[in-house]
């Protein structure tokens, strides 16, 4: 079996191969020296870190300890907080890790290096053609490579999936956000709280989460649709804003900066025809981080159903009837990416609040969130479904 790209879903699908007894390579674009920017996905259930567990012994463990956990929630409504929890003391990781996505990657590294998993560096995949009997992988330096099954965890941008004229199906909004990782203090570092600013006034009324994860911050801006998203992006007016909402000591902490639309789209299918391939991560799908951070927990589910599903073909002899639950299994995962682009676009029309009834209940809720605590709750929850403090083992992701 071949996994195509080493990001945290390719790893994760390579793990779990080698606890099947699955003969696996990882075949990755770049190079072994490569160095990804930024925090990106950097929140692990705690459920996605016992999956991690099972594949790989300690894995999941290690990501609980070397991440954080935020041990207190709150959210703002024009600078007043409407909502706020704090969570008994609790050991690392039990309600899941803010890590950042280079470590992830780099703890997924050295289990699947301990495990003699082979990885082909500076092989870009170019396209996959699948028959009844296996799979042939062409790489853009010209050669191929046969193999029984692919899991296809190559991105956004995935050759896998567009090779097999898979089409990817949801709506992308004009919504702009700008998101910033900043350093901590590390000698006098910020209390460890989840914010999210619903019309942050230090920010011209712009709404803001605030996540903490390991060794610093990482902020999203909504950006409004007249912005210029170039200005808020800049050096300087990233730090300007940075500074309002952190503080000024951060002004100039600023580690990584980045844009990105609210997409909401998932894969028409997740298998090719033959039941041979299986698209897993944002191969398959594609959320915002909001509405419970969902993208990567999403991916790591995936990565599991697909060799699971590959597992059992194999070992049931491979023909088009085992096969049948590799299809069936993409066919679950599809519904489920379509369930999460609704938690995610519920999110973006929360924060949009686009019309004058959807402004009205967001004011009336912060209103009367002074005396009761459900309605402040709701403002919570409808951005930030999902994440630890509203998981549960029935949530669909």
């Amino acid at each position: 079996m071949w996994s195509s790209a080493p990001g945290p879903v390719g790893l994760v699908a390579a793990l779990a191969a080698h606890s099947h007894g699955l003969r696996t390579t990882i075949l990755e674009a770049e190079g072994s020296n490569r160095l990804r920017p930024g925090s990106r996905a950097t929140y692990l259930y705690r459920e996605t870190l016992d999956q991690l567990d099972t594949f790989s012994p300690g894995l999941g463990a290690r990501l609980a300890r070397e991440g954080v956990t935020w041990p207190r929630i709150r959210s703002t409504y024009h600078g007043r907080t409407v909502y706020e929890r704090t969570f008994p003391r609790a050991p690392h990781g039990a309600f899941g890790s803010s890590i950042s996505q280079r470590l992830q990657e780099q703890a997924m590294l050295e289990h699947v290096e301990k495990a003699g998993i082979p990885i082909r560096w500076n092989s870009r995949v170019g396209s996959v053609s699948s028959t009844a009997d296996e799979v042939s992988v062409h790489l853009v330096d010209g050669s191929t490579i046969d193999a029984d099954y692919v899991v296809a965890a190559d991105g956004a941008h995935s050759a896998v999936r567009t090779s097999l004229g898979i089409e990817m199906e949801g709506p992308r909004s004009d919504a702009s956000f700008v998101i910033v990782d900043v350093d901590e203090v590390a000698d006098d570092p910020l209390p460890l709280v989840r914010e999210f600013h619903y019309r942050h006034p230090a920010v011209e009324g712009r709404n803001v989460l605030v996540l903490p994860f390991q060794g610093g911050w990482r902020l999203d801006l909504q950006a409004r649709r007249d912005d210029d998203v170039e200005a808020l992006q800049s050096a300087d007016g990233t730090a300007a804003w940075v500074a309002a909402v952190l503080g000024e000591r951060y002004r100039e902490r600023v580690a990584w900066v980045s844009r990105y639309r609210f997409h909401r789209a998932v894969a028409a299918r997740f298998t090719d025809p033959h039941n041979r391939v299986f698209l897993a991560g944002e191969a398959a799908h594609l959320f915002a981080p909001f509405g419970g951070g969902r993208g990567l927990n999403s991916g790591v589910r995936d990565a599991q159903a697909a060799i699971e599903a590959f597992a059992g073909a194999a070992r049931d002899g491979g023909d088009a009837a085992a096969r049948e639950r590799v299809g069936a299994a993409g066919e679950t995962r599809r519904r489920a990416g379509h369930f999460n682009a609704d938690a995610a676009g519920g999110a973006l029309a929360q924060m949009e609040a686009n019309t004058v009834l959807d402004r009205a209940v967001q004011r009336g809720a912060a209103f009367a969130a002074r005396w009761w605590a459900r309605p402040g709750m709701w403002l919570d929850s409808r951005v930030t479904s999902g994440s630890a403090e509203r998981f549960s083992p029935s949530t669909r992701f």
